[in-house]
């Protein structure tokens, strides 16, 4: 079958071509042309309705879930996304930014999602939610000799605790009246912080992060003397797409999610990211 570009490229016979013998069968294949041009935007037009935009797919440094390795973007829902937008026949392209950027483009710009995202009942209304991926354990670290008793929420409330702008974590301590928090751009910065001078304003008692992915992330920023203190919860993780996102795309991701999570794919892949990942 030709190509859609092709049949509507087809050019017009010469004006010459329609007049004298022969004149009606000009004519004949001047509406034969027509008709197929018809034809293939009657075609095009419904899958257009789907594909013509891509999906601008956003994320951050998050292991085990969204991380870089060896110059390529990796991670366990990493590749449950990926899959999600191939199996629903969307393109796409992703990009890799600090949150608090990922996370205001994600509500504002159109046909954009980002992930790995908590879904909590103060983001419900901000986004359309395709998931969940898998789910993730809040936790708080402190450095290793760090001697306070923190069993509650609210024995949190005396300490100065790193976290990223715009983090579910920060948001949930918050509501849960812990507002000493310190926070900073990337997670990856929190670590050091620990490690500071008592009187610096920029140091914290306690850092917030996933359990999951603390340990790479300390390795990256090169700290290793903190241990854990205290695990704050489980929290699923999703796609959080734009209000303005197409409600076909949204339509077709869900179910490729439905599809996925009924071949026990997102179980797997928890498997082998938990063995990487083990503490």
């Amino acid at each position: 079958m030709r190509s859609a570009y092709a049949l509507s490229d087809t050019s017009e016979p010469p004006q010459e071509w329609s007049a004298g013998i022969g004149s009606d069968a000009a004519a004949r294949e001047n509406n034969v042309a027509m008709r197929l041009r018809q034809l293939a935007l009657a075609l095009v037009v419904p899958a257009l309705s789907l594909d013509s935009r891509a999906l601008t797919l956003l994320t951050e440094e998050n292991p085990p879930f969204n991380y870089t390795q060896y110059g390529k973007l990796t991670g366990l829902v990493t590749e449950l996304v990926e899959e999600t937008v191939k199996r629903a026949n969307v393109p796409y392209t992703v990009e890799l930014l600090p949150w608090n950027r990922a996370y205001s483009r994600a509500q504002a710009e159109r046909d954009t999602c980002l992930f790995a995202t908590a879904r909590l009942p103060n983001r419900e209304k901000q986004f359309v939610w395709v998931g969940p991926y898998a789910s993730n354990l809040w936790a708080v670290y402190g450095k290793g000799d760090f001697g306070g008793n923190v069993r509650t929420l609210a024995d949190l409330k005396p300490y100065r605790i790193g976290g990223v702008v715009n983090d579910a974590k920060v948001e949930y301590l918050k509501e849960n009246g812990v507002l000493n928090i310190k926070m900073a751009p990337e997670d990856r910065q929190n670590p050091p912080r620990l490690l500071l001078a008592k009187d610096d304003p920029n140091r914290v008692d306690l850092w917030v992060t996933g359990y999951y992915g603390a340990r790479e992330v300390m390795r990256t920023a090169k700290v290793s003397d903190v241990k854990l203190v205290f695990v704050v919860r489980d929290i699923p993780l999703y796609l959080a797409c734009s209000p303005q996102t197409s409600p076909a795309v949204i339509k077709a991701l869900s179910e490729a999610v439905d599809n996925i999570r009924a071949e026990g794919l997102p179980a797997k892949l928890t498997a082998a990211y938990e063995k990487k990942f083990a503490q």
